[in-house]
């Protein structure tokens, strides 16, 4: 496993389709091997596993056995999956080329299929990142599978989805579960409890519905480092080689020197650079910079890290509604002066958490109203869209 223990994949990667989804074990052997993926990387390499580390990671019991793993491997070698492509083009692919093992050494070597380098190489944007030591301890193949879900709009802080699609995105296809009280006690509710347990991220939800039908759900997701699980057993230290940071660990090292009594840890910082670069593009990075340097001034802000992953989700609202905003003219309140024009609304200078605005009849308050009422509407027709017939 690599230093970092990082799963990272496009988001294309996280919402494909299963025909037969994967087990929880074989999706810790596809994860694990996933992290051992370099950020340098510019080809798939073969990448080696110690079959004890496997046996370990499994929970199997007694001597590693390599018929047991063998078995495992065999059938996930038979499972496909699906991606959905541009122009309607739809790629069906297996994780793997190929299983090697290596019985009397110790080792398997795993080759990605080379189909996949869009959706684990050279990432910059569109890509979900997480903590591999988060999905080692769930026990449950809808647990890791709703995990990454959840953490590709963690940096939203909200996901609505469809009943019909998030069955689409766990693989479940038991007729049993047409009924919703089996969906939602069986998978749903216990899925989440453990997530909330034994990850690095806290979930609830709420139940969308069409009249007296629930036809969807409504998460609401928020991070929580101080939960994340670390990996008992580190690796044996080896020579240490020259380390290549990547663009956006160079990114976050130079944001980090503006930041004032905090600092951005990996995970967090790869989903905040995610939603900024689709806002601002280019312009991520000094928008960034602007909004850390208010905070390091604006005094009433107690909880910086969260302070500002807010700004960046109701910057997120008015980008989908078709408006514009920067942090560029955004000042502490104690360096503001009367007759000032800002270009961000008022409301947008609130504490910790979104509030409206103390006199909501300004002609800022009434831009936001209406770039809000846009993006309410076009969830409407979103959810119309999603919406199964009866």
């Amino acid at each position: 496993m690599n230093k970092n223990h990082l799963v990272t994949q496009s988001n294309s990667l996280v919402d494909a389709r299963y025909h037969e989804p994967l087990s929880a074990r074989q999706q810790k052997i596809v994860l694990s091997v996933v992290s051992k993926i370099q950020i340098d990387d510019e080809d798939f390499k073969i990448y080696e596993v110690r079959i004890r580390d496997f046996h370990e990671m499994l929970g199997l019991e007694g001597e590693p056995k390599y018929t047991e793993m063998k078995k495992i491997t065999e059938e996930l070698l038979k499972k496909s999956l699906e991606i959905t492509r541009e122009k309607g083009r739809l790629l069906q692919v297996n994780w793997f080329s190929s299983i090697e093992y290596f019985e009397h050494e110790g080792r398997i070597e795993f080759s990605f299929d080379p189909k996949l380098k869009p959706y684990l190489l050279d990432l910059k944007k569109a890509y979900t990142s997480y903590r591999l030591s988060n999905i080692l301890s769930l026990s449950s193949a809808s647990s890791i599978r709703l995990y990454e879900l959840m953490k590709k709009w963690e940096y939203l802080g909200k996901w609505e989805i469809t009943i019909e699609k998030l069955k689409d995105r766990l693989g479940i296809k038991q007729q049993s579960y047409n009924v919703y009280g089996n969906f939602k006690n069986r998978i749903i509710v216990p899925s989440i409890n453990e997530l909330n347990e034994k990850t690095d991220i806290q979930i609830s939800f709420k139940e969308i519905k069409t009249g007296r039908k629930v036809v969807g759900f409504e998460f609401t997701i928020r991070h929580s480092p101080e939960k994340e699980i670390k990996l008992s057993k580190p690796e044996k230290k080896e020579t240490k080689k020259p380390e290549v940071l990547s663009k956006q660990d160079e990114l976050r090292a130079r944001l980090n020197e503006f930041a004032d009594g905090y600092q951005f840890d990996t995970a967090f910082f790869a989903q905040l650079h995610q939603g900024a670069s689709l806002i601002w593009q280019d312009d991520a990075e000094q928008e960034l910079e602007w909004l850390i340097r208010y905070v390091n001034e604006e005094k009433t802000v107690k909880n910086p890290l969260g302070f500002i992953k807010s700004k960046i989700t109701s910057a997120w609202e008015i980008h989908e509604a078709g408006g514009h905003i920067t942090f560029a003219d955004l000042q502490p309140m104690k360096e503001r002066h009367i007759g000032r024009q800002e270009k961000l609304p008022e409301w947008f200078t609130s504490k910790d958490e979104p509030k409206e605005a103390a006199e909501p009849n300004s002609e800022l308050t009434k831009e936001k109203d209406q770039l809000l009422k846009k993006l309410a509407e076009k969830k409407e027709r979103l959810a119309k869209k999603d919406t199964p017939s009866s």
